[in-house]
């Protein structure tokens, strides 16, 4: 597998790579994933999701969609929302990459940096925040 493109979040104004991928725990049964075809060997989800993190809450700023045609957006996924969207359907750890390449493998998100800047997200909102070195 190709190693995969990264979602992004922003967090005081700097844009980071994001290796995790809160949208996915937003596709249930009740909100089904549209049709995204895989038109990227460096994206097989089929998207790459802008995020923040503003006020202590992750929110959803826009989601790029590959498609055929001209590029989607947010309002693809979410027609009936307007502006950022709080990622309430979201609790997990948000794992950012910090500092040098370590080791590389072409294999999805499988690259090993300095440290990772972990996020835990309780239904969009954040409650703690720690560094994880990587020797």
């Amino acid at each position: 597998m190709t190693t995969q493109r990264c979602d992004q979040i922003i967090i005081k104004g700097i844009q980071y790579n994001l290796k995790t991928l809160p949208l996915d725990d937003y596709w249930t049964d009740e909100n089904p994933k549209p049709s995204l075809p895989v038109i990227r060997s460096s994206n097989w989800r089929g998207y790459i999701a802008t995020w923040e993190i503003k006020s202590d809450c992750l929110y959803l700023l826009d989601i790029e969609i590959y498609t055929p045609e001209p590029t989607k957006g947010l309002n693809y996924v979410f027609p009936h929302m307007k502006g950022k969207i709080k990622a309430s359907w979201y609790t997990g750890e948000l794992s950012i990459p910090q500092g040098q390449l370590i080791e590389h493998f072409n294999d999805g998100f499988n690259q090993v940096f300095e440290s990772d800047w972990l996020i835990e997200i309780d239904k969009g909102n954040v409650v703690s925040q720690r560094y994880q070195a990587n020797y």
